[in-house]
């Protein structure tokens, strides 16, 4: 059997920040909800690494929430 990996047809950043432009300021949560409707396969910490990649580039910005929940939000251009 091959262990080669599958490569996404839209890379996860680019699709997190459309999500993230449709649904506004969201919780990490709800985008992982968003994320799964739309079939893709993603884990709360694939989820976190990217977030923190996208806010390292200057994309979005991810505020403490209470519960430990994190509010995210692009932003704009």
């Amino acid at each position: 059997m091959s262990t080669m990996k599958i490569w996404r047809l839209i890379p996860l950043q680019q699709k997190i920040m459309e999500t993230l432009r449709q649904l506004g300021p969201c919780t990490d949560n709800e985008l992982l909800k968003a994320l799964d409707k739309e079939g893709k396969n993603v884990t709360p910490e694939i989820l976190s690494r990217v977030l923190l990649q996208l806010e390292i580039r200057g994309l979005i910005r991810v505020l403490g929430a209470p519960k430990g929940r994190r509010k995210i939000e692009a932003k704009k251009a």
